[in-house]
């Protein structure tokens, strides 16, 4: 606000001295009186304007304060170590997860041909390139903590699993409950050589920071016509958040007609968007009816995707699929899921303006805007997806910066974010991309900055 020195009385004759004093106590009256001034919510209950209001006043943003680092390469070179989740525990102290493979690059066994022929499409990878069967490593949900906003980092678990697949658990489904308890989903067909699991998606819960699961929590959805499935059945859970009202929602996708078919298989590939809400921590889940139109349905239709609340309460979506005019190439579309009495729809399903890469994420923010954070470019709308506009990070090598938004940041593969009460945002991902084991030296990186009003 612009301050205005005060008048001196001196130069203005008395009368109009007295008219001023009086104007100024009829002022009072009327602010007294009338009706109570309209004040901007505090930051942290700021939400996205569903409007476009607030775009259409000019708002720009750009980035300040930005640290790249890494914090955490693997004990052997070259390293894997990727697909991360992260979120904020209770206590406020950060939370990161990935997977981890260790030993040897060469000369080690290989699945046994029995085992290859159950395990699906999954086997066709593995049999193409001996690197992506991980039989005979060390597998392991590496889970590090920090207490002090990301300056430090240890190790507080490494939880071991058995191969030859690499990623049964997803990382992005990670989500801290009450009293310091996580939740996360992993899929048991993916466990292929642990006896007397649910062959299906489920939740575990661990209090210990991820040191000790407890047993399987089957979730209503995502359901399938067989019980035996071993391999990646192509349906999955890949995020739970919190909605404004306490509640958790879980999303994925379902494959109700049966699992992913690969090489020369006639079977049906058609998805179905996977929404549940939780009212008690994930205890027991109620899943959700979305009507979709024929356009919203189909081969290629459903693959990964991501959703931000609005203030409405409706869903802004952005979804991973097909190109329906080039059917082997991935694109972004994007659409809000509008909720009724009953069940959900998806509006406004369109092709989006942001870039394909990988798993979409967003990110509800303390300035009331919602971005999409990528390889290719971190965006931000404030109306509901209507316009996109790149984060500026300025100051940086041409290397940090995407083509497709060259003023904006190029991520590590396949991120994952939170922003913290003092509004800075971390973005925790890998460097590299879907390598096999031995490609490429991976490790995982943290970003952090602050948004900047223009």
């Amino acid at each position: 606000m612009k301050l205005i020195r005060p008048t001196n009385l001196t130069d203005i004759s008395r009368n109009t001295a007295l008219l001023c004093a009086l104007a100024a106590i009829l002022a009072v009256c009327l602010t007294v009186t009338g009706t109570e001034p309209q004040t901007k919510p505090p930051l942290e209950r700021s939400r996205p304007d569903d409007t476009g209001a607030a775009a259409q006043k000019g708002r720009s943003f750009s980035a300040e304060q930005f640290v790249r680092k890494t914090i955490y390469h693997s004990p052997q070179t070259p390293g894997y170590t990727c697909w991360v989740g992260a979120w904020q525990m209770p206590d406020k102290s950060l939370m990161v997860s990935f997977k981890q493979a260790t030993g040897p690059l060469k000369d080690r066994p290989q699945a046994p041909q029995e085992l290859l022929d159950r395990l699906g499409r999954i086997s066709k990878f593995m049999r193409e390139n001996p690197q992506r069967d991980f039989t005979g490593l060390k597998l392991a949900n590496i889970y590090l903590r920090s207490a002090d906003g990301g300056t430090t980092w240890v190790k507080v678990a490494e939880n071991a699993y058995a191969g030859p697949i690499d990623r049964p658990v997803f990382e992005g489904s990670h989500v801290a409950l009450s009293e310091g308890v996580i939740l996360r989903a992993i899929d048991g067909s993916q466990l292929p050589l642990v006896p007397d699991l649910p062959r299906r998606i489920y939740f575990q819960r661990s209090q210990d920071l991820g040191k000790t699961w407890g047993q399987p929590e089957i979730p209503p959805e995502p359901q399938r016509p067989m019980d035996d499935y071993l391999g990646d059945y192509g349906d999955c859970i890949t995020r739970v958040r919190r909605l404004r009202d306490g509640q958790l929602i879980a999303t994925g996708v379902s494959r109700p007609a049966g699992p992913l078919p690969y090489g020369n298989s006639k079977a049906p590939n058609h998805d179905r968007p996977l929404v549940m809400l939780s009212k008690d921590e994930g205890r027991t889940w109620e899943p959700q009816s979305i009507v979709l139109s024929a356009e919203q349905q189909g081969p290629g239709v459903w693959n990964e995707w991501d959703c931000a609340e609005l203030a409405s309460g409706d869903l802004l979506c952005v979804f991973r699929r097909n190109d329906p005019k080039e059917r082997s190439k991935q694109v972004r579309w994007q659409g809000v899921l509008k909720k009724d009495e009953k069940s959900w729809t998806l509006e406004n399903y369109q092709p989006s303006t942001l870039q394909h890469s990988g798993h979409p994420e967003l990110l509800v923010t303390k300035e009331g805007i919602i971005l999409h954070i990528a390889t290719e470019g971190i965006h931000w709308t404030a109306d509901a997806g209507k316009t996109w506009t790149p984060v500026a990070f300025p100051g940086l090598p041409k290397s940090y910066h995407p083509p497709a938004a060259p003023t904006s940041l190029r991520t590590r593969y396949y991120p994952r974010s939170l922003q913290t009460e003092d509004g800075r945002i971390y973005v925790f991902a890998h460097n590299g991309w879907d390598n096999a084991y031995g490609e490429f030296d991976q490790s995982i990186v943290m970003d952090t900055f602050r948004l900047k009003p223009e």
